[in-house]
């Protein structure tokens, strides 16, 4: 049976300097992870990487570790050129997108 992950909230959510940034982080997640996905479709693993590491640096600094972590998965496979790799971690970070969604304060 599919069991649905837990949504995931930032650790900074507290921190109200931060409040704004982690509203235009998750607001703008959908549009960045529909950049990676086109760079992994067209299997450029150049931007794929680039695009991961500035997010993994976004999300780590915002209270998304998990985020973070699995964004530079997806800078290490994209910069190894292992394309299995690399659609797994994409997918991986995808799911990791929609959660954060969920747990957002604002999501509905």
């Amino acid at each position: 049976m599919f069991e649905r992950k837990p949504p995931i909230r930032s650790t900074q959510e507290d921190v109200p300097e931060l409040a704004e940034q982690i509203d235009r982080f998750v607001i703008g997640l959908a549009e960045r992870i529909d950049a990676i996905q086109d760079a992994e479709l067209a299997r450029d693993t150049t931007l794929a990487a680039d695009l991961a590491e500035r997010l993994a640096n976004d999300a780590e600094r915002l209270g998304y570790p998990v985020m973070g972590q699995c964004a530079r998965g997806v800078v290490a496979a994209a910069r190894d050129a292992k394309p299995d790799a690399l659609q797994e971690a994409v997918v991986e970070l995808t799911d990791l997108a929609q959660r954060i969604r969920r747990g957002h304060r604002g999501a509905a």
